[in-house]
């Protein structure tokens, strides 16, 4: 009897620290391309002017990654630019334009870059502000170990350079390796995400694009606002770890 209550106590404790689990999951997401059925413009409209292309490509936290693909049909030189792309919320697939949508709008790639650029300005100053206290530091311990009484003065005062040494090359280990992260960063945001861009007729641009996304949301679309009259691309928002 006490066996079989000491069973199912612990039953009970792995099946709550499952749900536990489950619960504390975050969702996970992917976006099925739908067809819609009527546009923000009519086909011939949007042809005159841009064609554009869109793929989700997985969802990154709290944001959605797409590749977005823009080609200008028109014979005149177009602009892009990418904060003015957004997902917005569909509410009726039927009546898309009639409700009130809440609006999402693309990370700005300019102030990733920003970001980028004082992260590494303040990785510079970390760099040189520990430099700077390791050879203080180192110094004043070989000075204190040289004017003290202790026999092995000239031991100690070699294990202070040589732990001076030591901190200072795991000091550039460090900022060699944030600096290249960074730079990788830096080169991410500035050509493989979707820039501001001037687009030459006939010509065609790519890229990344991150949007944020609703949780609550069913069927959104992502909207590519191009010569003033933006594209519209529908898709099912799906969760697959339920």
């Amino acid at each position: 009897m006490f066996r079989l209550k000491i069973t199912r106590i612990i039953f009970l404790l792995a099946a709550v620290f499952l749900l536990a689990a489950c619960a504390s999951q975050p969702p996970i997401f992917n976006a099925q391309k739908l067809e819609e059925p009527e546009g923000y413009f009519t086909e011939e409209e949007a042809i005159q002017c841009a064609n554009s292309k869109i793929e989700f490509i997985n969802q990154d936290g709290d944001l959605f990654l797409f590749y977005v693909e823009v080609e200008n049909s028109s014979e005149d030189v177009l602009a892009i630019y990418p904060t003015e792309i957004y997902l917005e919320v569909v509410e009726d697939i039927d009546q898309q334009e009639k409700f009130y949508a809440e609006r999402y709008f693309a990370l700005d790639p300019k102030r990733e870059v920003m970001a980028i650029n004082q992260m590494m300005k303040e990785e510079e100053d970390r760099h040189d502000l520990a430099t700077a206290e390791n050879v203080i530091f180192g110094v004043v311990s070989v000075i204190a170990d040289l004017s003290s009484d202790r026999h092995d003065k000239e031991a100690a005062v070699v294990m202070d350079i040589f732990n001076t040494g030591a901190n200072q090359v795991n000091n550039e280990i460090y900022h060699s390796n944030a600096e290249k992260d960074l730079e990788e960063m830096k080169y991410f945001w500035k050509n493989e995400v979707l820039n501001e861009s001037v687009i030459n007729s006939g010509d065609t641009i790519g890229g990344l694009v991150y949007l944020p996304f609703s949780n609550m949301a069913e069927i959104f679309k992502v909207i590519i606002p191009v010569c003033d009259l933006p594209e519209s691309h529908l898709f099912r928002q799906v969760q697959i770890n339920k």
